[in-house]
Parts: structure tokens; C-alpha cells; sequence
């Protein structure tokens, strides 16, 4: 089974390196392999940045690249970490009924399903000018302090994050936050979800804190298996900052989707 994950803003795929080694190294349980694409307009993508990146057409993309990555008839589990979940609840609304037969579970990490609201659409557009002024460096003093935990400032996940925002272009990271502010709520496809789903968040998370994961569950009374975990000491990058614990979920969750009812 592979396990397909969507980055953040203004992340990239690295944020899932270290699940993507415990699959290499086939400590991933049924996972056999991450496959993370980055989304237009930075790293590895072939795709050039648009104007404004919504999330319909990033879904659109990430449709594509799985079409062309994964064998046809294989099975796979979809992630999203924060905007990488709002791309994979457009992803369920877009391609959901195509993908129905392989898709088998859905996780998502340090993310929320509302969409943003007035106040939170002007601080985008704040944000885009003073990207547009400073470069990606106005994106590294807004994001950084607030995507770690405190234990994880000063290490190696803080060095990894801050070389992923470095690295992403000015133009990417404005039209990310355009497509941000105006996306749409992703409840709609939650409660239509009947698959096994997981939820993880960090305690410490900023953006997306635990009464926004605690909301998504609640509107999944149609998931065949719910579990939400909340990690200790984590802030809105579990996946990079408490891989072992990011591991143990993503297990689970292949697990049951493997095996419907408890062994």
C-alpha cells in the first residue's frame, strides 16, 4: 500500500521524509512507499507557479501526478498536512469517485476543514504585500515561530523547516496565500467520508490547534473507523517533528484500512 502526502504552505515535500525513510526502510508496516509531489512552483514540480493557486487546481495536479506515479489497481491512503489537507478535500470532491476502488483511508495532520473569514483573508493579503516587499524572507519571520514546538526550536526539524520556506519562491508562496483565502470548507467532503479516517495534531499547534481536529472528527459519523491523536510536545509539523509518533498513526490507519474489523 502507498501512502500519498500533500504538503503545507510554504512547505514542500520534505516535511514527509521521515516517513518516506521508514517506508524505504519497510518499518512502515503495509505502507511499502510515500509518495509525496511537491505542489506547482517549487521543488521537484515540473509545473510553473499560476497567478493564484487554488485548491481545485492543485488537486487537479496532484490527480495527475498520482494517475502517472502509482500503478494502476494499487492501493494507497491520501494525507494532507494543513494546506496539503485542503488540497485533498478538494482532491475527494474532484477525483474521490474516480479513485474510490484504491483509496482506502484518509489522514490528515495539522490542518482544519473551515475556510477562512474575513479577518483571516485580510491577514493573507497582508501577507502577500509584505512577501511582494521583503521576499520569501517576510514568509520565514511570519511562519517560523509559529510552526514548531518549543522543544523543537533550535533542531533539526526548525533547520529543515527553514530551508523549505527559504527555498520557495516569492511568486509560489503569493499564490498559495491567494488560493488560501479563497478556499472553500472542507466539512462537506468530511461528512461524506466513509472510509477509516485519522486526525493528527499537536498540542502546541498555532494554526491549526487541537478544537479544529476535534471539529473534523465530529462531523465524520459516516468514517468506518475514527481516531484522533493528539501528540505531545508537537507543534503544526508532526510529521517532522514527532515522526515516530506521525509513524505509529499512519499504521494504524493502513492497518484498519487493510483489515475492516479489529484482529
Amino acid at each position: 500500500m502507498h501512502l500519498v502526502a500533500f504538503h503545507g504552505y510554504p512547505l514542500d515535500h520534505r516535511i514527509w521524509s521521515p516517513l518516506a525513510a521508514r517506508a524505504a526502510g519497510g518499518t512502515l508496516g503495509p505502507i511499502t512507499s510515500v509518495f509525496a509531489p511537491d505542489f506547482r512552483g517549487r521543488g521537484s514540480s515540473h509545473r510553473p507557479a499560476a497567478p493564484v493557486h487554488t485548491m481545485s487546481l492543485l488537486a487537479d495536479d496532484m490527480a495527475e501526478e498520482i494517475s502517472r506515479a502509482l500503478p494502476a489497481g494499487e492501493p494507497f491512503l491520501l494525507a494532507g498536512l494543513s494546506m496539503g489537507g485542503y488540497v485533498a478535500f478538494e482532491f475527494l470532491k474532484r477525483h474521490g469517485a474516480r479513485e474510490r476502488d484504491r483509496l482506502r483511508g484518509l489522514a490528515l495532520f495539522d490542518t482544519k476543514a473551515s475556510a477562512d473569514d474575513d479577518a483571516g483573508r485580510a491577514k493573507r493579503k497582508e501577507a502577500i504585500e509584505a512577501l511582494g516587499k521583503d521576499g520569501i524572507e517576510a514568509a520565514l519571520s511570519a511562519m517560523l515561530p509559529k510552526l514548531l514546538a518549543r522543544r523543537s526550536k533550535g533542531g533539526p526539524a526548525e533547520e529543515t523547516a527553514r530551508a523549505m520556506i527559504l527555498e520557495t519562491p516569492p511568486a509560489t508562496a503569493m499564490a498559495d496565500l491567494a488560493g488560501l483565502a479563497v478556499r472553500d470548507e472542507g466539512f462537506e467532503a468530511l461528512s461524506g467520508w466513509e472510509k477509516p479516517l485519522l486526525v493528527v495534531v499537536g498540542d502546541e499547534d498555532a494554526i491549526a490547534p487541537p478544537s479544529d481536529a476535534e471539529a473534523m472528527t465530529a462531523v465524520a459519523g459516516r468514517a468506518s473507523w475514527v481516531s484522533l491523536v493528539t501528540v505531545p510536545g508537537a507543534g503544526h509539523l508532526v510529521p517532522l517533528e514527532n515522526p515516530d509518533e506521525a509513524a505509529d498513526a499512519v499504521v494504524a490507519l493502513a492497518e484498519r484500512a487493510i483489515f475492516p474489523t479489529p484482529r
